[in-house]
C-alpha cells in the first residue's frame, strides 16, 4: 500500500507560476486527481512535492515524517512528467535496468514483475526513438514503478494522446493502482478524465485550492462559480434576493423565482443548476413539488454525444440530453415545453 502524503501551507513562486498556501492530504492507496486549467500551478505542485523546487513556505510529510528538506532520491516519491525524457538511442531494456539502481529490494524480481505487469517484454529490444507517444508514457510509468515509490505523481498522463492510446493507458493506470494500491496524485485539465479516475478530487486555480472532497461532493455540490463552471454548470444566475422559508427558500433571479431546499450561506450570491438535472416535458407534469416552468425552445446544439437544449423561461436555461433521446423526441425550435428540476438541484454558490 502507498504512503500518506500531507501538504501543509505550501507556497512557491517560480517563473510566473505559483502555489499559494495549499494544504491537502492524500490517504494511503488513494487516487487523488487535481484538476485545473493551464497555468493553475498543477505541474509546479508536483515538481515541488518531488523535490525539484525548494519551498518558499510550508512542509511536506510522508507517513508522518517531514521530507520537506530531503533530496529527491530519498523521498520515495516517483514523478512521471507529461513529456518524459530518455537517454538517446537507449533501448527499453536498458532504461528499465538503469532504473533498478534505486530499488530497495531484489532488483531483478522487481524488474521482472513490472515488465510482466505492464506487458513490456515484446518491446524490451526496441530503441526509445521508435516508440509512440503512448508507449513512451507507458515506459515512463514503468520506470517510476520500478523505484517502489510510496507515492506516484502523474502529470497530465493522458494529454496529447490519440483516443485509442488514451483509453489503453487509462485502463493500464487504473489496473496498476488497483493491483499495487499505490497512493497516486494525478493532475489534469480534463473534466471527464478527472471524474472517471478519481477517488478524491481537488480543484485548483492560480495556485490555490478551491475545492476538495469526493467526486460526488465536488461535482454535485460546487462551492463557487469557478468550480461550477469547470464541471459543466451552464446555468448560473445572480441572486437578487433570497426569501427564506420552510421547507424551501425562494430564489429571485430576476424574471424567474426558483426554489431551493438548500440553505444558502451569507456569501453565496449566485445559484447554479446542472443541465443533467433538468427534465423536459411536452405536457404539464402532475403533482410535483419540483421547480416547474414553461418556456420556448430557442437553441439546440450538439456537443459530442450530448445535445444542449436552451429553453427561454423568462431566463435562459440549458439542459443536457443524449443525442438519441433528442432524435426520438423530435424537438424543434420555437416549440413550447415544460422544464422540471428538483429543489436540491438549485445550488447556492459564491461568485468567482
Amino acid at each position: 500500500m502507498g504512503g500518506r502524503l500531507e501538504l501543509h501551507g505550501l507556497s512557491k513562486d517560480f517563473n510566473g507560476f505559483k502555489i499559494s498556501d495549499l494544504s491537502l492530504v492524500a490517504e494511503p492507496g488513494q487516487y487523488l486527481v487535481i484538476i485545473g486549467p493551464t497555468g493553475a500551478g498543477k505541474t509546479l505542485l508536483l515538481e515541488t512535492i518531488q523535490g525539484f523546487h525548494k519551498l518558499d513556505a510550508g512542509e511536506i510529510l510522508l507517513d508522518d515524517t517531514d521530507i520537506t528538506q530531503l533530496p529527491q532520491k530519498q523521498r520515495r516519491i516517483a514523478y512521471v512528467p507529461q513529456n518524459p525524457v530518455f537517454p538517446p538511442h537507449s533501448t527499453v531494456s536498458e532504461i528499465l535496468s538503469y532504473s533498478t539502481q534505486r530499488v530497495y529490494d531484489d532488483a531483478s524480481m522487481i524488474l521482472e514483475g513490472i515488465t510482466n505487469m505492464m506487458k513490456l517484454k515484446p518491446h524490451l529490444g526496441r530503441e526509445v526513438v521508435t516508440l509512440s507517444g503512448g508507449e513512451r508514457r507507458k515506459l515512463a510509468l514503468a520506470r517510476a514503478l520500478i523505484q517502489q515509490p510510496r507515492v506516484l505523481l502523474l502529470d497530465e498522463p493522458l494529454n496529447n494522446l490519440d483516443i485509442i492510446s488514451q483509453a489503453s493507458l487509462r485502463d493500464e493506470i487504473q489496473m496498476i493502482h488497483r493491483y499495487l494500491d499505490l497512493t497516486t496524485i494525478h493532475v489534469t485539465h480534463d473534466q471527464a478524465e478527472a471524474l472517471t479516475m478519481a477517488d478524491k478530487l481537488a480543484v485548483v486555480r492560480n495556485g490555490s485550492l478551491r475545492a476538495i472532497g469526493s467526486v460526488e461532493q465536488v461535482y454535485a455540490d460546487p462551492r463557487d462559480e469557478y468550480a461550477a463552471r469547470f464541471f459543466g454548470y451552464r446555468n448560473i444566475y445572480d441572486v437578487k434576493e433570497y426569501q427564506h422559508g420552510s421547507p424551501f427558500t425562494k430564489v429571485n433571479i430576476g424574471s424567474v423565482v426558483l426554489r431551493t431546499s438548500l440553505v444558502p450561506d451569507v456569501d453565496q450570491n449566485k445559484v447554479a443548476i446542472h443541465g443533467a438535472e433538468i427534465i423536459l416535458h411536452r405536457k404539464t407534469p402532475m403533482n410535483t413539488d419540483d421547480n416547474l416552468f414553461q418556456g420556448i425552445v430557442d437553441e439546440i446544439t450538439t456537443v459530442g454525444p450530448n445535445t444542449l437544449i436552451s429553453v427561454n423561461i423568462g431566463e435562459k436555461i440549458v439542459l443536457t440530453m443524449g443525442r438519441r433521446a433528442v432524435k426520438t423526441a423530435r424537438l424543434s425550435l420555437g416549440e413550447r415545453v415544460w422544464v422540471q428540476f428538483s429543489t436540491d438541484a438549485v445550488k447556492p454558490i459564491r461568485a468567482w
